[in-house]
């Protein structure tokens, strides 16, 4: 499916991070804005959000690939829908594949 931006955004952070499976991360806070994220820290000291999806609570081991990178967009822009996890789009185009918040696509028709 593809999408169009229709609310521009930009990224949070200026790096992102990238987690394998079986990674371990010391899980810090919930989100309260957007519950089911948790903020966590990798081996190498670098902070990041994290979907409960992809993270397993108990023992603070990632469950499947993850990479945090969120991307810049502007209205207009076109994406190829990949997964959605709470509140996230995971897209790509030609060149990219990154998170974007859900409510700033509309589906092409």
């Amino acid at each position: 499916m593809k999408l169009k931006v229709t609310k521009p955004h930009e990224a949070s952070f200026d790096y992102n991070v990238v987690f394998k499976k079986g990674d371990r991360v010391k899980i810090g806070k919930e989100d309260p804005e957007m519950p089911g994220w948790y903020w966590c820290k990798n081996n190498e000291g670098v902070w990041s959000w994290i979907p409960e999806e992809y993270l397993d609570l108990k023992t603070g081991t990632i469950t499947q690939e993850y990479d945090t990178l969120e991307l810049t967009v502007e209205i207009g822009d076109i994406f190829v829908y990949v997964t959605e996890v709470k509140y996230w789009t995971l897209c790509r185009d030609s060149i990219r594949e990154g998170w974007i918040p859900t409510e700033n696509f509309e589906p092409l028709q």
